[in-house]
């Protein structure tokens, strides 16, 4: 059982990123036409990707797995608040509200995933994928944590 919530919140949401962009990379193979992948969206907020290059793309999952741990560290931090009882439920409130309030507000005013953004079957599954991420840090912090 991990004690530390730092370390808690870096490993659970490292995880629970690379399960999430897995998964939506899988619904993204379901989806005709543009999608939006995790990684894309976050090397975009840093960098030009008008050639997604396989370098945007590495580092695209390496900053995506630093926003999940920011993720993880709210999740704990509401624990902490509210207490250690339906973790699960917590979890999708949680990230889903991140998703809603910062990740979409943050695609909105920095003007990213500006292909993709009027694509609700793309975003859906953007969503979706999302309600997995809380779903693997749920199981992560679970069997990883300790209240």
């Amino acid at each position: 059982m991990i004690k530390d919530r730092l370390l808690l919140a870096a490993l659970s949401g490292f995880i629970a990123a690379l399960m999430a962009n897995l998964t939506l990379y899988l619904f993204n193979l379901l989806i005709p036409g543009q999608n939006i992948n995790m990684p894309q969206v976050t090397a975009e907020i840093f960098l030009n990707i008008s050639e997604y290059t396989p370098v945007h793309s590495i580092l695209g999952v390496i900053w995506s797995t630093i926003v999940g741990g920011t993720y993880a560290l709210l999740y704990l931090v509401a624990l902490d608040l509210t207490g250690w009882n339906n973790l699960w439920i917590k979890s999708i409130f949680v990230i889903s509200g991140a998703w809603l309030l910062l990740a979409g507000s943050a695609i909105r005013i920095m003007d990213l995933a500006e292909a993709v953004r009027y694509e609700p079957v793309s975003m859906l599954a953007f969503f979706v994928a999302h309600l997995f991420f809380a779903t693997y840090l749920y199981i992560m912090v679970k069997y990883c944590g300790e209240a």
